[in-house]
């Protein structure tokens, strides 16, 4: 899935731009009766440019079907590029993700292997079906009784996550797991702002595939993000844990506390932490009177009286900012840290993560040597502005 962070500081310039590229290229494919191409953004560079894609298309038979499918008589095509196997003589779009052609479903840009053409069915974006099987986004839910299949949920909702057939219960996109009770079975119990993917019958508890051995299924409520409680422990997942009441516990960045013990993202305890010491820094550090922890684990040799996280800048608004702390990097009036080990031979004192906002985003470097990205112009230019102005106070 590609996903791209924002700054959220963009400045006024930069949105007049991105307005004036947006309204002089449309985004899609353009057939001058020569070539065809496709029309896209370009952010590796971190600002908003057009990029014309050249398409392996007849421009005499091509098709434009919308949604960014396409065909001429030979190819099909999603969004510039050709879908393998398909056939383009009898391609055709049957709603905004999927098409078909003569003997396959395609979702997107992929061919669903098992799906027939010849009865397939569109929900939702989300629930589709043939004559054999149901689908959740183009991955067959395998049902092993169709007759008795349906959905526990508003089938349009994609937060709707459970269905169940006489056999199974479903959680979408996972593998079936046998239900012990048909008639009770239903999504869990939930509070506050939670996953959906538990369900529970009256004899057990389950998250997507598994089972939660042990739970208790007419007192078990979800009541974080892949967090279960009933009257017993706390849930992890499908695995049980040592803390009794989750509501008790109190967050330390993504840590959690319970006065005694200090416990991981993972509800685990973690040994040997100091909880009337224990301090979120940032990022994924922390420290407690005796040590540096990236998480629940301790970085050796790690000075808690020096110790900082490495914050990362960009150049995304033309002028370097300071973002946020890096998960991984770390250092101290001596070392730098990647998580829980040192880089050997790593300046602490050069060390530094930049975006210069070219294609290869996050360069990592100190005096020595290079650790992330590549070597560039906007590099060497900050290097030698850094050397003038160190010169310029020693004088």
């Amino acid at each position: 899935m590609r996903r791209i962070v924002f700054n959220i500081r963009i400045s006024t310039c930069i949105i007049l731009l991105s307005i004036f590229l947006l309204t002089s290229c449309e985004l899609g494919y353009r057939n001058d009766g020569k070539e065809v191409t496709y029309c896209i953004w370009n952010e590796g560079t971190g600002f908003f440019s057009p990029y014309f894609k050249k398409v392996d298309a007849d421009p005499k038979t091509f098709e434009d079907l919308g949604d960014g499918y396409a065909h001429d008589n030979r190819h099909a095509f999603f969004e510039g590029d050709i879908i393998k196997h398909a056939d383009g003589a009898t391609f055709k779009r049957i709603s905004s993700r999927y098409a078909v052609d003569a003997t396959h479903v395609i979702h997107y840009d992929t061919i669903m292997p098992t799906a027939d053409p010849k009865t397939f069915k569109v929900h939702s974006e989300q629930l589709t079906e043939d004559a054999k099987d149901y689908y959740w986004y183009g991955r067959a839910i395998h049902v092993a009784d169709k007759s008795s299949f349906v959905v526990l949920g508003d089938i349009n909702n994609w937060e709707t996550y459970w269905a169940k057939d006489k056999v199974n219960g479903y959680c979408m996109g996972y593998d079936p797991v046998p239900l012990a009770d048909y008639e009770s079975f239903k999504p869990a119990k939930t509070i506050g702002f939670v996953s959906g993917y538990y369900a529970v019958d009256t004899f057990q508890v389950y998250f997507k595939d598994h089972v939660v051995e042990g739970a208790d299924p007419a007192t078990f409520r979800e009541v974080d993000f892949f967090v279960g409680q009933d009257r017993f422990r706390v849930y992890n997942e499908w695995h049980s844990t040592e803390v009794k009441d989750y509501s008790k516990l109190k967050r330390i960045g993504h840590m959690f506390s319970d006065g005694s013990c200090i416990y991981d993202r993972d509800l685990q305890k973690v040994e040997n932490a100091d909880p009337s010491s224990f301090t979120y820094i940032d990022g994924g550090w922390y420290v407690d009177k005796l040590h540096v922890w990236h998480f629940n684990k301790i970085v050796k040799d790690a000075d808690v009286k020096t110790f900082e996280p490495v914050y990362a800048y960009s150049f995304f608004n033309g002028r370097m900012e300071k973002m946020s702390a890096d998960w991984g990097y770390g250092k101290d009036a001596k070392h730098v840290f990647w998580q829980d080990s040192i880089i050997v031979g790593a300046d602490p004192e050069t060390f530094e993560k930049i975006d210069f906002c070219i294609e290869s985003s996050w360069t990592v470097f100190d005096k020595n040597r290079i650790y992330e990205g590549e070597d560039s112009e906007r590099l060497q230019k900050y290097l030698k502005n850094k050397a003038k102005q160190k010169t310029k106070k020693q004088k």
